[in-house]
């Protein structure tokens, strides 16, 4: 939808207002040549009988004056109307488009969404609500600067509209929101629409020489089966969206009613989340690490734990969260700080301290500052600590960031490692750019190691190419014997799991290396 196409209520009751004014200039001016008419006022002989009683004023002159000023009034006035249009367009155009992507913003796109439930409600016709939010768009705002931001979103606004079909409205609510709004005729008509912006994910952004591949969460409600009101359709998107962000699933997620239920339970999951940051309510298990060429405990890993009334919540779910809500950095700098200050009970001069990190740390400038911090303050050797980085960093739109400060952490002689390597994200022309000094194999190759002769293959693999490019590799997940005697067969270096130790307090771990 274009700004001259916009008739916003501002400008239908000047325009109404000028109608009625036209109607009542034309009623008065209809009265009074009726009361001429039957008066019967002689006007021009009177004028003429004037004119010759005082032709030393020189009438004519006077006549013609009047005339130009009348004429010059009347295109003054349409000059002036002119003006006042165009002010008009104006101050609608920034009253009700977003001026970043020049779509309706959230004003006029709730206003759109009233008038076509009006017009569903009357022609029985359905329709549409679909709730977009673009993931991690922080990360551009951080790394590219807010100015190739707002050309980021300048961009997803155009291929949002080129998605859709010619009368339907894409708006912008405002940040990396936005709002598609679909006449459905007929219900067949969604599919290739929703599809043709789920495509959008598989498209690139290029920024300052590189090509972002940019995800978004996207909900969809229906009239009048979700709701029959806009406020209710758009709460209901919403709850769909936050959903789709949640299951990270990159689906279009269509609104159903179970979503309120299971979005109260993660709100309240974020606020108990928030409570815990603000009492420091978390503690660290550490799992040990075996080496299988001397069967030797080399290090410990440093787990965080949380434990809501009761019930211990699932790491993986922490970090989701702690992601999510932005808390990820704090929560992963607390965990940093506590396992150098534990480490000192326990741990040996020969052994070392992994602790995990996401992508999400490194959009911190002072990251690598904020890592030499944290040893300086506990006097932590830094050849003790491995920093575990999750596998996506591979492919993360922001991977030359990541290799400038791996190589900085490399430098200050800290180990750097991949965990989870090879479920699904391995980019090993990535991996070999990056100094890091081992590999952690996922538990999932690990479990189907006795009965598959495939993923015995495939850690096989893994080991002789970390052989070539100096690479540790750890197998994590290490449950029965068996197991481990076959990665000691394949020449894995390390391994990890409930075989060779559970993660221990640390009041467990001191008592254990007390006892021996």
């Amino acid at each position: 939808m274009k700004k001259k196409d916009i008739q916003t209520g501002l400008e239908k009751e000047i325009r109404k207002r000028a109608k009625w004014d036209f109607f009542y200039i034309c009623v008065i001016a209809l009265l009074l040549s009726y009361i001429s008419v039957i008066t019967k006022v002689d006007l021009f002989e009177q004028l003429y009988f004037f004119s010759r009683q005082h032709e030393h004023w020189e009438m004519d002159e006077i006549t013609l004056i009047v005339l130009w000023c009348g004429l010059g009034g009347i295109f003054y006035a349409y000059r002036r109307v002119q003006d006042l249009r165009a002010l008009l367009q104006e101050v609608s155009g920034k009253a009700f488009f977003d001026q970043v992507s020049q779509l309706p913003n959230r004003v006029y796109s709730l206003e759109c969404l009233t008038q076509m439930l009006h017009q569903a409600e009357r022609l029985r016709f359905r329709a549409a609500v679909i709730f977009i939010d673009l993931d991690n768009f922080k990360m551009v705002n951080d790394t590219y600067g807010h100015a190739k931001g707002d050309l980021l979103l300048q961009m997803f606004g155009e291929r949002l509209r080129h998605s859709v079909r010619k009368g339907d409205i894409v708006g912008r609510l405002g940040g990396d929101e936005y709002l598609v709004l679909l006449e459905l005729t007929d219900e067949n008509e969604l599919a290739p629409v929703l599809e043709r912006i789920r495509s959008i994910q598989d498209e690139p952004y290029r920024l300052d020489e590189n090509d972002l591949i940019f995800r978004f969460s996207a909900g969809i409600a229906i009239y009048p089966d979700d709701g029959e009101t806009a406020t209710d359709l758009l709460k209901a998107s919403d709850i769909a969206m936050y959903h789709s962000k949640v299951t990270r699933t990159g689906q279009i997620e269509r609104y159903t009613d179970h979503m309120t239920e299971t979005l109260y339970a993660r709100y309240q999951l974020e606020s108990d989340l928030k409570l815990a940051l603000q009492n420091k309510n978390f503690y660290m298990e550490y799992q040990p690490q075996l080496s299988l060429k001397n069967e030797q405990i080399v290090g410990y890993e440093a787990l965080i734990r949380w434990e809501l009334r009761g019930k211990q919540v699932p790491t993986t779910q922490l970090i989701q969260i702690a992601e999510d809500t932005g808390h990820i950095e704090e929560i992963g700098l607390w965990a940093l700080y506590q396992a150098l200050e534990d480490a000192q009970s326990f741990l040996q001069a020969n052994q070392r301290l992994a602790v995990n990190i996401t992508s999400r740390h490194f959009w911190k400038s002072d990251f690598v500052y904020q890592i030499e911090r944290a040893l300086s303050f506990y006097e932590f050797p830094p050849h003790q600590l491995v920093l575990e980085l999750t596998e996506s960093a591979l492919v993360s739109d922001i991977f030359d960031d990541i290799r400038q400060k791996v190589t900085a952490l490399r430098e200050l002689g800290i180990l750097v490692a991949i965990d989870d390597f090879g479920i699904g994200y391995s980019c090993l022309g990535r991996l070999k750019d990056l100094p890091i000094n081992c590999l952690k194999i996922d538990q999932t190759f690990t479990h189907a190691l006795v009965n598959s002769e495939r993923d015995w293959y495939v850690i096989s693999t893994l080991v002789n190419m970390a052989k070539h490019l100096n690479f540790l590799i750890m197998a994590e997940g290490v449950e029965s014997k068996e197991q481990l005697d076959l990665l000691h067969q394949i020449g894995c270096h390390m391994a990890q799991g409930y075989y060779i130790g559970q993660p221990a307090t640390l009041t467990h771990l001191v008592a254990q290396t007390s006892s021996l």
